[in-house]
């Protein structure tokens, strides 16, 4: 359940706290039921008694029939003291984020900054779509349902009531499901294009960023390249539903077996630590740490130097990630390399977009329209 994953440092602490026995000396299977208890009884709002009751039944099911008193006794203490166990924690303990990430986060942004991107990764990710014909828009609204516009993304719609007429298009291949943030590098890149450009896309698996241009563009020749053969297959059918228009191929794209200097607009959504995701993927911050995020860094030097090879006189190459880690994106442009030069993402940017300055690019954390995203561009000067 993502919403114990999401919580699990704070359920964690109120259980050890509220359990007679050392909380590592517990079973694995005792310690998942407690969390899954704690959670459904004040977080999801289920009557203590029956989040307590469900619990017992579950770890007995679980083989763990001698647990079954533990598992009562401790959630009755339990529930009714989560609000005063969590009173006078550290904002990183009460919104259930590592340490030593928060710490950097308030090093980097600023505390007010750090908690309210702590607070927006507490809550489950919206859906948010765009779709490969408008007529499909039109169809979902004549049939009663009720779209609503992102707020500074155009071309992005959701619903606040029941999402499965959305997902029921989506899975027919007529929308597309992909985060706000994630939408703009396609607003981005067509805002510093012209028509007829040649373009190529690294790394570009699955497909959502060059399905938008290819939709919202006019191009010369696409192409998109990507290192695992089903997820370029995944690409390959997407492409097909808009018309087709774009090339793929499956290749490394360190040394991209493209002749270099042969496109005006290269893009790159680099692999990353994906820190503005943690709403949508909250297992990521119990699996990071501050040396995995140094070592991307080092995949992703050699990743931009692959792409600035691709870069036409006076073209441009546009990188982005869905960390919103220093390292791994403004770090990687200091200095930038002889014959390009930076390009102003941030006056190109939707009004409304949330962005603040990263070095030459733009960094939006997360927050409740969007995950986190960091965006850089440069031109060939030379």
């Amino acid at each position: 359940m993502l919403g114990v994953l999401r919580w699990q440092r704070a359920l964690d602490a109120v259980l050890e706290r509220r359990c007679r026995i050392p909380w590592e000396r517990l079973d694995r299977e005792v310690r998942i039921t407690l969390r899954v208890g704690l959670f459904e009884a004040v977080l999801l709002g289920v009557p203590p008694a029956v989040a307590v009751d469900a619990a017992v039944h579950l770890v007995r099911r679980l083989g763990r029939s001698s647990a079954a008193g533990l598992v009562n006794a401790v959630l009755r203490r339990a529930i009714p003291g989560w609000t005063a166990d969590l009173a006078d924690v550290s904002p990183d303990l009460r919104l259930s984020h590592p340490r030593w990430l928060y710490e950097r986060w308030r090093e980097a942004f600023g505390e007010a900054a750090a908690v309210a991107a702590m607070t927006a990764d507490q809550e489950p990710a919206p859906v948010w779509a765009w779709f490969l014909d408008e007529g499909v828009r039109r169809e979902l609204c004549a049939g009663g349902v009720a779209l609503e516009p992102h707020p500074w993304c155009g071309g992005a719609w959701r619903t606040r009531d029941e999402v499965r007429p959305l997902l029921a298009v989506v899975e027919q291949g007529r929308a597309y499901v992909q985060d706000p943030t994630s939408q703009l590098v396609a607003h981005v890149v067509l805002a510093l294009a012209a028509a007829g450009d040649d373009v190529v896309e690294l790394c570009a698996a699955p497909g959502g960023k060059m399905g938008l241009l290819l939709k919202r563009g006019q191009w010369g020749r696409a192409l998109a390249l990507d290192l695992h053969l089903r997820r370029t297959r995944l690409m390959q059918e997407l492409f097909g539903r808009l018309g087709g228009g774009c090339r793929t191929s499956c290749a490394d794209a360190t040394a991209p077996p493209v002749p270099p200097s042969r496109f005006q607009v290269v893009v790159l959504d680099a692999p990353c630590s994906g820190t503005g995701t943690l709403r949508r993927h909250p297992e990521l911050r119990w699996r990071l740490s501050e040396e995995a995020i140094s070592e991307r860094a080092v995949l992703q030097r050699r990743l931009l130097a692959g792409g600035l090879r691709l870069v036409a006189p006076d073209g441009v190459l546009v990188y982005a990630t869905c960390s919103v880690e220093p390292e791994e994106n403004e770090a990687l442009f200091e200095p930038l390399p002889p014959g390009f030069a930076p390009v102003d993402i941030g006056g190109r940017l939707p009004s409304g977009t949330p962005w603040r300055p990263a070095g030459a690019g733009v960094r939006i954390l997360p927050g409740a329209d969007g995950d986190g995203f960091t965006m850089h561009a440069v031109r060939r000067t030379s």
